[in-house]
C-alpha cells in the first residue's frame, strides 16, 4: 500500500509535468461527485456501480459493449442455470474455484448470505429484487455449489438476468469479511464496506481519497484470468474541459465525461480515438390525453410527423445520438425498430381531416369549433431541452400549429407532471434495469387514469389507459420462451407507437475519448456495466 501511494504521488502530485502513464497503469478522468460510498446494498448511482463492476461478481452477467451487450445473459459466478418445471424457481450451478479477494472460495452459502443481506438492509435499490423475491427464505443453498431462488411469479431469462445481474444489491460479498468487521451498532458492516471491498471481482479496492482518486489493483487469482492492466486509477476531474486537456497531454488515458463540442474538437486531433454507444436514455415529449387538443389521435399523430428528428440529432445534438421512436431503446432485448418519418404533408392532411384548420385567416390552425388553438409545451430549463423545444416550435409552425414554450426548473416540472397537470412536456427517461419490463410498466401499464390507480407512472400521468394493453404487459413478464417474449414486447410497442401520447425523439450516445494506445475498451449502453479487465495499453 505504501508503494502504491508513492506511485500515485508521482503520477498526480504534479499533474501536467508527467506526460504519459506507464503501460500497466490505466488512468481514467471521471467525475466522482455522485459517489457516496461503496456499500453494495446501497449503491445506486451509475458512477458507484461502475466501480463495483470491477470489484464484485454477480450470479449472472452481461458482456461486451455497444448495442449487443444486453441481448443475452452470460455466466458470472454461476456457470449454468435452469428454471423449474413450474417456472417459478431458478437454480444456479456455481463455478468451482472462484475466490474472494481474501482467498476464500465462493460457495453457495456466500450467495445466499449476500442476497439475504441486501434484502434485510432494505436500501432504496432493493425494489429491483424485492418485486420478484418476497422473502430472504426464498433464497436457498441446495449444496456447496447450487443455489435456488424462488420468484413470486414466472419471469423470463432476460428479466432474471437483469435483476440478478444488477450490480450492487446482487453483488456477492465475502461473508467472513462482513462478519469480521461487524459491530453491535453495525451488524452488517455497512460502514466498513462503504470504504473497502469484500468481492471476488477482477480488481481490488486499494485506495480511495475522496475528491481525488480511486485506485484499483488487479486480482491475480481472478477466475476469469488476470486483468491485463495491473492498476486502474479513477482520477476525479469534474470539468470535462480539463479531462480533454489532460488527455491531449497524455496525463490520463481515458476521458469519460466529454461534451459534444469537446468530442467534435478531439476528432480533429491525432493520437485520440473514441468508443461510442447509444445509451438506454432517451429524450421524449409526452402529451396529456386528458387535455385538448391531445385527446384527438389525429393531432398527436400530426405532431409526430411534423417534427424534424434529423435536425435535432445532427444539429442540436451534434450527431451524438441515434433515432429511436419506441419506448424500448435501441440495443435492448425486444426493441421494435419503428420510426416516424419527417413528413409535414402528412401532418397537414391529418389536421385538415380532423377539422383543425385556420378559420380566422391569421395563419394558425383553430379548433373545429373556431376557438384559437395554442399548444403549450413545458420544458426543463437547461440544454439541450430548451434547444429541442425551439426546434419543435419551428417545425409545428410549418404545419400551422402555434406552440408556446414554458421553461421550468426540472423539480417544479416533475411536480406538475406527476400530478397529471402538465399539458405537454419535454424531458428524458432512463431505464432502471436491462429488461423490456422496466420500460413497459411505466410507458404502457395503466388500468385507470383516476386517483385510485395502482401504477401512477408515465402512462397514468398522460391519462393513457388503452384497453387490454396492461394485460399484455403483465403477461409478457412471465413468458419463458425468449422469442415469444420479445414478440410480446414488440406488440406492446407497436400499439403505443400508434395511439400513445409519447414522442420519443432520440437516444443520446455515450462517447469516451481515449489515447490511441489503449486497446480493448468496450462500453455498453448502461456504462456502469463497463468491464476494465480486458483493457490493455500498447
Amino acid at each position: 500500500m505504501r508503494k502504491l501511494a508513492f506511485v500515485c504521488v508521482l503520477l498526480f502530485g504534479a499533474m501536467g509535468v508527467l506526460a504519459g502513464v506507464p503501460t500497466d497503469v490505466l488512468v481514467i478522468g471521471i467525475k466522482h461527485a455522485a459517489i457516496i460510498d461503496f456499500e453494495p446494498a446501497r449503491v445506486y448511482e451509475i458512477e458507484g456501480s461502475f466501480v463495483l463492476e470491477q470489484l464484485y461478481d454477480t450470479l449472472v452477467d452481461f458482456e461486451g459493449g455497444g448495442v449487443e451487450a444486453f441481448q443475452r445473459v452470460s455466466p458470472g459466478l454461476a456457470e449454468s442455470w435452469e428454471v423449474s418445471a413450474d417456472g417459478y424457481t431458478w437454480i444456479f450451478h456455481l463455478r468451482r474455484g472462484a475466490r474472494f479477494h481474501s482467498g476464500r472460495e465462493v460457495k453457495a452459502d456466500a450467495v445466499v448470505f449476500s442476497l439475504r443481506r441486501a434484502l434485510e438492509l432494505d436500501k432504496p435499490p432493493i425494489w429491483i429484487l424485492k418485486q420478484f423475491v418476497n422473502s430472504p427464505d426464498d433464497i436457498k443453498a441446495l449444496d456447496d455449489y447450487t443455489v435456488s431462488i424462488t420468484m413470486n411469479q414466472k419471469i423470463g431469462e432476460m428479466l432474471m438476468g437483469a435483476v440478478l445481474g444488477f450490480q450492487g444489491i446482487c453483488s456477492i460479498v465475502d461473508p467472513e469479511e462482513v462478519k469480521a468487521h461487524a459491530t453491535a451498532d453495525d451488524p452488517w458492516a455497512t460502514q466498513w464496506l462503504g470504504e473497502h471491498d469484500a468481492g471476488s471481482g477482477p480488481y481490488k479496492l486499494v485506495e480511495w481519497v475522496r475528491n481525488d482518486r480511486i485506485v484499483l489493483e488487479a486480482f491475480a487469482d481472478y477466475w476469469g484470468g488476470v486483468p491485463r492492466i495491473k492498476r486502474v486509477v479513477l482520477k476525479d476531474i469534474p470539468e470535462p474541459a480539463n479531462q480533454m486537456l489532460l488527455l491531449l497531454k497524455g496525463d490520463i488515458d481515458v476521458a469519460w465525461n466529454l461534451l459534444p463540442d469537446q468530442i467534435a474538437e478531439l476528432k480533429r486531433k491525432k493520437g485520440v480515438k473514441f468508443v461510442s454507444t447509444p445509451t438506454f436514455i432517451f429524450y421524449y415529449a409526452a402529451m396529456n390525453m386528458g387535455m385538448e387538443p391531445f385527446n384527438h389521435e389525429e393531432v398527436r399523430d400530426a405532431i409526430r410527423y411534423a417534427i424534424n428528428y434529423d435536425a435535432i440529432i445532427n444539429g442540436i445534438l451534434r450527431g451524438e445520438a441515434v433515432p429511436c421512436h419506441t419506448f424500448e431503446p435501441v440495443g435492448l432485448f425486444g426493441h421494435l425498430d419503428l420510426l416516424y418519418p419527417y413528413d409535414p404533408k402528412v401532418a397537414k392532411a391529418l389536421l385538415d381531416h380532423a377539422g383543425f384548420v385556420d378559420k380566422n385567416g391569421d395563419g394558425w390552425r383553430d379548433y373545429p369549433d373556431g376557438r384559437p388553438l395554442e399548444i403549450e409545451l413545458w420544458v426543463r430549463n437547461d440544454p439541450p431541452y430548451t434547444d429541442i423545444a425551439v426546434q419543435i416550435q419551428q417545425d409545428l409552425a410549418k404545419v400551422g400549429l402555434k406552440l408556446k414554450i414554458t421553461q421550468m426548473v426540472y423539480s417544479q416540472l416533475l411536480k406538475f407532471y406527476r400530478a397529471q397537470k402538465a399539458p405537454m412536456v419535454l424531458v428524458r427517461w432512463g431505464i432502471d434495469y436491462v429488461d423490456p419490463n422496466s420500460n413497459a410498466i411505466p410507458f404502457a401499464h395503466c388500468r385507470t387514469a383516476g386517483p385510485e390507480a395502482e401504477f401512477k407512472q408515465l402512462a397514468w400521468r398522460n391519462k393513457f389507459c388503452p384497453s387490454g394493453v396492461s394485460d399484455l404487459v403483465e403477461k409478457a413478464v412471465g413468458i419463458l420462451d425468449p422469442v415469444e417474449r420479445a414478440e410480446a414486447y414488440k406488440t406492446i410497442q407497436r400499439i403505443v407507437w400508434d395511439i400513445g401520447p409519447y414522442i420519443i425523439i432520440a437516444q443520446p450516445k455515450f462517447t469516451v475519448a481515449l489515447r490511441a494506445n489503449v486497446q480493448g475498451l468496450e462500453v455498453p449502453p448502461i456504462w456502469s456495466f463497463t468491464e476494465l479487465m480486458h483493457v490493455s495499453k500498447e
